[in-house]
């Protein structure tokens, strides 16, 4: 069974955020969080909006966002 005690999330809604997705540094806003990861992972990760791409980045893991 894994371990389910996470510490808070990093990041909250709305915050504006980078992480780096093809080598390029990308910039966008959280819009969704998901605490523990999804399909149940061993840590938080985030949904991240792109608005000069159109782009919602999905399932980014928190050790991979920056500010």
């Amino acid at each position: 069974m894994k371990n389910r005690n996470f510490p808070p999330m990093k990041y909250t809604k709305g915050q504006k955020v980078q992480f780096k997705c093809d080598g390029k540094t990308l910039h966008g806003i959280i819009k969704i969080l998901d605490f523990g990861g999804s399909f149940d992972n061993d840590y938080h990760s985030y949904d991240i909006l792109v608005r000069e791409e159109n782009m919602l980045y999905k399932h980014i893991p928190e050790a991979e966002i920056f500010e």
